[in-house]
């Protein structure tokens, strides 16, 4: 299954008062993560440490969400194998820094929420170290100073699901960022529907970079970032991911326009599935349907717009006939009006003729061939060569090597009769004697 990667530059705003020292507690989790990967033990005053809120579960400016569990997920892997700190996700420098734990932790609740938004906020808090050297003292500084102010997280996923149908959003009839009026097919009730992306499916944390602007809302690195001094010792409690919507039936769009970068359906591949249509039927709503020739029309309901798509099929076809036709009559050197069955038929019977008269050429050459060549294997094969090589010339071409072979063979056997008469060989009937003339 392809994997796809979900790079979220997010806002950080830093706070007073950061210190340079390690918080009780992340030496032994930055040890930990170091015999991990078989590197030894460093000291306190060997690295510099910064909280990150780098991630959560609202809407990003893409109009995409991240489960709830995919949050723990991503603080596990973390807490399990560290991670990288790129700049502005360049995977091809080497990293400045580490990832060494994280966690997630509760915000707001927001009763009602804003559409798509969760009602408990959740935040992916995260740690991560340089080297106490020149190169992690300048980032640091940097960081301290408020010139680096933004951060990104980088993670791997396989699904992107509507938030309407909970399908794939590439085979929905919604965009991502528009609202919709959405009708339970069940109970028959309408509720406005915000269409965005939920990014998940088997997600993997691939880096975190240190950018210039932002897509997510409310991170913030160093200082107070991170609700204490340190991260919780144990795991939070087991968070789950809002259950998908799965039946829902459009009643109305506020936006037919392919105004997002989801593809519409290719030529040929059909349309994107439509969901289950309710038996409750609610106050009729006007649709927009932008039609092939790129007209815009108003239908009230699924007869008409059936009605308009085929006259708008049937006039395509036509259009698709009428170049058929032109294409013939270029190809044959007539008008489009001479185009007609019966001219077509007379074509193709002359077109057989004269197959038939350029085979009959073929067959006189080859036996010219022989009768001048002679008729052994080298004179057969020497015919078949010559059939062979003027198969592929021009009629005139053929009708001239067929002449030039008569006149050799004409050359060989003169006009004139050589042959004598065979002489009469037959004995002479006798003669009978005249017995009145003695």
């Amino acid at each position: 299954m392809k994997k796809h990667q979900a790079a979220f530059t997010l806002a950080l705003t830093l706070a007073d008062g950061a210190s340079p020292s390690l918080p009780a507690g992340h030496l032994e989790k930055i040890n930990a993560l170091q015999a991990k990967r078989g590197k030894p033990n460093l000291g306190a005053e060997q690295v510099l440490a910064r909280p990150v809120r780098l991630y959560g579960n609202k809407l990003t400016s893409y109009y995409t969400r991240s489960p709830d569990g995919d949050l723990q997920l991503l603080a596990d892997q973390i807490n399990e194998g560290g991670g990288p700190v790129l700049s502005a996700h360049v995977t091809d420098n080497t990293p400045l820094g580490s990832f060494y734990a994280a966690t997630v932790t509760r915000g707001d609740t927001t009763d009602p929420p804003e559409l798509g938004q969760p009602q408990q906020e959740l935040w992916l808090d995260t740690w991560f170290y340089v080297l106490n050297d020149t190169e992690g003292q300048r980032v640091i500084a940097l960081i301290d100073g408020g010139v680096i102010n933004e951060a990104s997280i980088g993670f791997f996923y396989d699904q992107a699901i509507c938030s309407i149908t909970g399908g794939s959003y590439y085979d929905s009839p919604y965009w991502r960022g528009n609202t919709y009026t959405i009708t339970d097919p069940e109970t028959g009730q309408q509720a406005e529907k915000l269409c965005f992306i939920w990014t998940t499916g088997d997600v993997q944390f691939g880096e975190g970079s240190l950018v210039y602007r932002g897509a997510y809302p409310g991170t913030r690195v160093g200082g107070d970032a991170v609700v204490g001094s340190s991260l919780a010792a144990s795991a939070p409690s087991p968070i789950t991911a809002p259950p998908l919507p799965t039946r829902f039936q459009l009643a109305a769009s506020q936006d037919m326009q392919a105004t997002f970068e989801k593809a519409p359906a290719k030529p040929g591949g059909g349309t994107p599935p439509q969901p289950p249509q309710a038996e409750h039927q609610g106050e009729n709503v006007k649709l927009q349907l932008k039609l092939p020739d790129g007209s815009v029309k108003d239908v009230a309901d699924s007869a008409q717009a059936q009605t308009l798509l085929d006259a708008q099929v049937q006039a395509a076809q036509g259009r698709g006939e009428q170049t058929r036709l032109e294409a013939h009559a270029a190809a044959l050197g007539l008008e489009p009006k001479d185009v007609t069955a019966e001219r077509l038929q007379t074509l193709a019977r002359e077109a057989s003729d004269g197959r038939q008269y350029r085979d009959d050429l073929l067959a006189e050459l080859h036996r010219l061939s022989l009768a001048v060549n002679g008729n052994d294997e080298q004179g057969r094969a020497a015919a078949d060569r010559a059939k062979k090589a003027f198969g592929n010339l021009e009629l005139s071409d053929i009708r001239d090597e067929v002449r030039r072979l008569q006149a050799v063979r004409d050359a060989d056997v003169p006009a004139g009769r050589m042959s004598k008469d065979a002489q009469d060989t037959a004995p002479a009937k006798p003669v009978r004697p005249d017995y009145d003339a003695v």
